[in-house]
């Protein structure tokens, strides 16, 4: 067991070494001056404890950091895990996928929000920027549809097990979605399968969605390689920044599917 002094220690470092150095990284304005031991305990808990822990590595964690805080539209956060993601070895697209990633679950006007702050921090920090372009309009819709069912299979083990009456709203909403979420974004190349199920799987747990697409999302992420330790270690690394009622909630919903899958 560590001492609180070893914690803080830990914490420190961690910022300096994702920060690259740069001291306004260390800089928490309202918190410093307001509430001092509050910046310790982030220090301390969340740096020391929950950032140096090995159930992830450094790029899966700036992975869940980056999607929880464009959920919530907390941008100036953002902008200091875009640098530190970037300092730890995701590449500009990675990032960028990121929030392409989130765009069907959070909305578009946030992921336009982060992509204006993103695009600025590339030029503040001199990165020349090639988009990575794969979507091709020429693929009729049908085509489309297919490969989104396919992919939908792939991440979540089925596709929606509802069956709604052909051509109501509901039926056309899900065509929309099997098409352009997972047909369009999800058959993407820059994130890996597992990469995309981090993603998903911060943002609703940030979302704080407790439902069936919870267990779906989680037998999907085992389904393409999470283990589980690395499923309930999302959620443990997202207790600070989408609340760990929200995080104990998703854990119990896990270990319920851990239970009805036979595995430990």
């Amino acid at each position: 067991m560590t001492t609180p002094n070893e914690r803080l220690q830990a914490g420190r470092d961690m910022r300096g070494f994702m920060s690259g150095g740069d001291v306004s990284h260390y800089a928490l304005p309202g918190v410093d001056q307001l509430a001092p031991d509050l910046k310790r305990i982030i220090d301390e808990a969340l740096f020391g404890t929950i950032w140096t822990r090995p159930g992830l590595d450094l790029k899966q964690r700036c992975i869940c950091t980056i999607s929880a805080l464009m959920t919530q539209g907390e941008m100036n956060l953002l902008r200091r895990h875009i640098v530190r993601a970037l300092n730890v070895g995701l590449t500009p697209n990675q990032v960028v996928e990121i929030l392409i990633q989130s765009t069907f679950y959070v909305g578009v006007p946030a992921v336009e929000s982060a992509l204006r702050l993103t695009k600025d921090i590339f030029e503040e920090m001199g990165i020349e920027f090639e988009p990575t372009l794969e979507y091709d309009p020429n693929r009729h819709p049908d085509e489309l549809h297919a490969l989104g069912e396919e992919l939908h299979r792939h991440y979540i083990g089925s596709v929606l097990s509802t069956t709604f009456e052909p051509g109501s709203p509901e039926a056309q909403l899900e065509r929309i979605v099997d098409e352009y979420h997972w047909g369009a974004i999800h058959s993407r190349s820059i994130l890996s399968d597992k990469e995309r199920s981090i993603s998903a799987l911060s943002t609703l747990t940030t979302m704080g969605v407790y439902d069936a697409q919870m267990r779906r999302r989680i037998r999907g992420a085992l389904g393409v390689g999470l283990t589980p330790q690395e499923v309930m270690e999302v959620f443990i690394h997202l207790s600070m920044y989408g609340g760990y009622i929200n995080a104990r909630t998703a854990m119990r919903i896990a270990r319920s599917v851990f239970n009805e899958l036979g595995v430990s």
